[in-house]
C-alpha cells in the first residue's frame, strides 16, 4: 500500500479538541483536502504529521499553543471608539463586529467599555490554547511529483522540459 510523502495531496477526516473543552469535527461532511507537509488553517500544527501514513491510518498529535493559534499577544488589545460598533453590540466578554476602514468589518472580543471608548482584543479566539488533533487519512489523491508540478504552474513557472525545448529551437 502506498505511503504519503511531503507534497502529496490527501483527503482527511479530523477531530479538533481544544483546551477549553470545545470540539470541532469533519463528521457528517466531506473529507478535507490538504497537502502533506504544509499546515492548513483548519488543522494548525499538522505539518508533516501525515508523513508515512497509508489510507485508513490515523494520527493524534498534541499541538502546543505556539504552533496552533499562537500565544496571547497583549499588543493586540486596543482602545477604539464605540462608534465603530452597532448599537447594543458592545457587551464585555462577547464577540462583536467592529467596522474598519473602507466599510469592512472584523469580529473582535469586547474586553471593557468606558463610555465612548471600547477595549477590544484582536487576538484569535483560540490563541493561547493547545489543540489535540485526531486525523484519519482517507485517501491519497496526487503524488508529490504531480503536486510539485502544480505548485510550479501556480507560481507562474514553466516546467523544465518546456524551457529546454524553447532554448534549443533555432531562430534562423
Amino acid at each position: 500500500m502506498r505511503r504519503c510523502h511531503a507534497g502529496d495531496r490527501v483527503r482527511v477526516h479530523y477531530v479538533l479538541r481544544f483546551q477549553d473543552g470545545t470540539v470541532r469535527s469533519s463528521a457528517g461532511g466531506p473529507p478535507l483536502e490538504v497537502t502533506v507537509g504544509t499546515d492548513h488553517r483548519r488543522l494548525p500544527g499538522l505539518g508533516l504529521g501525515l508523513f508515512g501514513l497509508t489510507a485508513g491510518q490515523a494520527v493524534a498529535p498534541e499541538v502546543p499553543a505556539e504552533r496552533a493559534y499562537g500565544p496571547h499577544d497583549p499588543g493586540r488589545v486596543r482602545r477604539v471608539s464605540r462608534a465603530r460598533f452597532a448599537d447594543g453590540d458592545v457587551v464585555p466578554g462577547r464577540r462583536a463586529r467592529m467596522r474598519l476602514s473602507r466599510g469592512r468589518g472584523r469580529r473582535v472580543r469586547i474586553v471593557e467599555v468606558f463610555g465612548d471608548v471600547v477595549v477590544v482584543d484582536l487576538n484569535h479566539p483560540r490563541c493561547g490554547q493547545s489543540v489535540r488533533l485526531e486525523v484519519e487519512l482517507v485517501t491519497i489523491l496526487e503524488a508529490a511529483a504531480g503536486a510539485a508540478r502544480q505548485l510550479a504552474r501556480d507560481a507562474g513557472q514553466l516546467p523544465r522540459y518546456i524551457l529546454l525545448n524553447i532554448t534549443k529551437t533555432s531562430c534562423s
